[in-house]
């Protein structure tokens, strides 16, 4: 999850040139300097962070993000999005980025990842904005609260408030408030999936679930949590325990699969990379606990690809998932 964070960071090219940024906090840049080196070459420094991310201390991590953050509302607006608060805490926003020919289209709605505890809605931007858009979709990045300031539970309550305040604004921002597809990623697509099966979430926000038309899962793994946790290393356990703490029952509630019986978002499109064992898993188990409750669904493994490429090259022209994710979203209009 951390990868997908520095990567990310990178990719906004915090690095411009050879030199750290002199705003970066002096104990960071130290810190990288010692890392990776004082080399001249941007390539290599992006490079090593992303194979010695878990060396960098926390503090040096969130100096980085809140150099991006800082850089955001200029990007965000060049890339012709806004952004809109649905709430009071500073992680209740999202970025809207209206369909090329106007009108009342779909929107694809993305929900980020990183483990429940870090990330931001510019993650999952990156080409999907303008990939949908033009597909005559309109596109929305949402972020929410992270652990520890809230769990799970709050996470999915935050997506559906969002999802409410889009909605409320269907006609000023333009497209049609009934025909949302739910995207997650990761930590994000265990939320999206929670969102479309426990419909107490979507009820309490007031927003119907047939206005969800569709949700597509991008690598999730967290769909059944207690057998997720029984089986993670201390890394992966230690991410679970701070999101899902060690209560049996709360790792059932906060589990897409417990509730999978109960009435769902009718169709679905879950993709997996074909070589993480329990991506594959859980996508599958969920998937057919799924059809057997009505729901359409399609659990897809992609090949030559990795949990962070999924994600990073969705929406990039030729990309294999992403010309699924279109026929899927085309299929189900």
């Amino acid at each position: 999850m951390k990868k997908l964070l520095v990567a990310s960071i990178l990719g906004a090219s915090i690095f411009l040139s050879a030199r750290l940024p002199a705003q970066l906090e002096p104990a960071c840049r130290i810190e990288i300097a010692k890392l990776c080196g004082m080399t001249r070459d941007r390539s290599a420094i992006r490079t090593c962070l992303q194979e010695k991310y878990q060396s960098l201390s926390k503090p040096c991590l969130q100096s980085l993000l809140e150099m991006r953050h800082e850089r955001q509302p200029q990007a965000i607006a060049e890339s012709g999005g806004s952004t809109y608060a649905y709430g009071s805490a500073d992680k209740q926003a999202f970025d809207f980025y209206p369909a090329s020919l106007g009108g009342h289209p779909a929107l694809v709605v993305f929900i980020h990842g990183g483990g429940w505890s870090i990330g931001d809605k510019t993650m999952g931007t990156r080409n999907k904005a303008s990939h949908f858009n033009s597909e005559g979709y309109a596109f929305a990045s949402l972020n929410y609260r992270l652990v520890p300031e809230t769990d799970p539970g709050g996470q999915a309550a935050d997506i559906a408030a969002a999802l409410a305040a889009l909605r409320a604004k269907a006609d000023k921002l333009g497209f049609d408030p009934d025909k949302i597809f739910l995207m997650g990623h990761s930590a994000g697509a265990h939320l999206a999936a929670l969102v479309s099966t426990d419909s107490r979430y979507l009820e309490s926000a007031g927003v119907p679930m047939a206005a969800i038309r569709g949700t597509i899962l991008l690598d999730g793994a967290g769909y059944d949590v207690p057998r997720q946790m029984a089986h993670a290393g201390p890394m992966l356990g230690k991410m679970y325990r701070d999101a899902f703490t060690t209560d049996r029952d709360t790792q059932e509630r906060l589990s897409p699969l417990t509730h999978a019986a109960t009435p769902n978002v009718a169709n679905w499109l879950i993709l997996f990379d074909e070589a993480r064992a329990d991506s594959g898993s859980q996508s599958i188990a969920l998937a057919d606990a799924l059809k057997r409750a009505g729901s359409v669904v399609s659990a897809t493994p992609v090949s030559d690809t990795s949990h962070m490429k999924l994600n990073r090259d969705l929406g990039v022209n030729g990309d294999a998932a992403t010309r699924l994710v279109d026929a899927f979203i085309e299929k189900v209009l």
